[in-house]
């Protein structure tokens, strides 16, 4: 199936829940909701994959090189895929063997940096892909504010200020006082990264000789697709994918800098009407602006599909019309975000507001990958690691009077 199909069949499925909401639930009924949650998450994650290789494919289709003055066959007229093909087959030739001697001057531009040991390698086409990564599987990086530095990791100074108690004051007779001095209030925060990695890929040899295998697809694939779910999670919970938290993500992430405008009664009575008009009302004006969204995971989403409100009107009103007819709520975009917690006793499942304004990712330079000539060669295998440096703080100053960009709705502990 093509995205747009895979994306119709998963509207389909949750009117299709909905529908089993909506007429009260029974012991099969509830059975069969719970299955196309299931088929609905598998289709979603069949999407991205999707997106991903599509994005791929596109742009190797429209990729041309630039020309080089002095490097051999420059201007040589070759098309997009005959010239994909030769681009590919440098980048296995330079993995085989491991020397950029062994690489034609006119494709070195796929090495970043050499040495005896084998150097930090960038594929020509890797950060496009990298891109579409965080599009569809760490969609939250996009909303986020970004700093990208590349001064070796030295800790940076973020400033913030808050004049939200200033405003207008009457001033006396003229001539006979002056004006107080109000200057706004400031704070500042440090920001460093920490080293994150992506972990180990090996590859035999009889795989790098195998003209068919497309290794340079393969890595930035697997590569990508575990940056954008690590920066996901990194994000969101301020951990890593073992769950240790990253000193550098100094807030804790996203869930730790929500403030929690609302609690509902009880687990079992679930997230009601009233809760998510309460975090809709209790986020500062200034920040329920068009760039505001909420954030949930799909498991969450899923269960918001099938409720009403006191009027009996279902809280999403589907657009038959849009690619994503349940990617609305109040009229606000929704994130799916997978790193997000289920409902339970004492969880934040839902957030809302403006993450622009709620958090900043720093990274350092540009995400690398190792290739370890002599590791694993007594096992005819090539390894290739891949790593980058980030760090997070949150944006919100904490200075007395100044509003919370975003907020959270947490369910009560029994």
């Amino acid at each position: 199936m093509t995205v747009k199909e895979i994306r119709a069949k998963v509207s389909s499925l949750l009117m299709e829940q909905r529908t089993i909401a909506l007429a009260g639930f029974t012991p099969e009924s509830r059975t069969k909701f719970d299955k196309i949650q299931k088929d609905i998450e598998s289709l979603e994650a069949d999407a991205q994959h999707m997106e991903v290789f599509e994005a791929r494919d596109a742009e190797s289709r429209s990729f041309t090189r630039s020309p080089r003055p002095g490097a051999a066959n420059s201007g040589n007229g070759y098309g997009a895929e005959e010239e994909r093909s030769r681009v590919s087959k440098a980048f296995q030739q330079y993995a085989l063997r491991g020397s950029r001697h062994a690489v034609d001057a006119e494709y070195r531009d796929l090495l970043t940096t050499s040495d005896t040991t084998g150097g930090a390698l960038i594929p020509q086409m890797f950060s496009g892909i990298l891109v579409d990564a965080l599009k569809f599987y760490g969609p939250v990086a996009q909303y986020v504010a970004q700093k990208v530095t590349d001064n070796k990791g030295a800790p940076m100074k973020i400033s913030f200020d808050s004049d939200v108690a200033n405003g207008l004051t009457l001033l006396g007779t003229e001539g006979s006082s002056s004006p107080a001095e109000t200057d706004p209030a400031f704070v500042s925060k440090i920001l460093g990264v920490d080293t994150v990695t992506g972990g180990l890929v090996k590859v035999s040899f009889q795989e790098l000789e195998d003209s068919s295998f497309d290794l340079d697809a393969f890595i930035r694939d697997k590569f990508s697709i575990r940056y954008a779910r690590g920066l996901e999670r990194a994000l969101t919970l301020g951990v890593d994918a073992a769950s240790t938290t990253l000193p550098n993500q100094t807030s804790g992430g996203l869930m730790s800098v929500a403030s929690v405008v609302d609690t509902t009664a009880s687990v079992a009575a679930g997230i009601g009407w009233d809760d998510l008009t309460s975090a809709f009302t209790g986020i500062d004006p200034a920040y329920a602006t068009p760039a505001s969204s909420w954030m949930m995971n799909s498991a969450t989403r899923g269960y918001l599909v099938g409720l009403k409100d006191g009027f009996g009107r279902p809280y999403f009103t589907p657009d038959p019309s849009s690619d994503g007819p349940f990617d609305k709520l109040l009229g606000f975009p929704l994130i799916i975000n997978q790193s997000m917690p289920n409902m339970g006793a004492n969880a934040k499942p839902i957030l809302f507001g403006d993450l622009s304004k709620s958090y900043l990712l720093r990274t350092d330079g540009q995400p690398s990958i190792l290739r370890l000539n002599e590791r694993y060669a007594d096992t005819l295998e090539v390894g290739f690691y891949m790593y980058s440096r980030i760090g997070g703080v949150s944006l919100y100053s904490g200075i007395s009077g100044a509003p919370v960009p975003l907020v959270a709705i947490q369910q009560a502990s029994s």
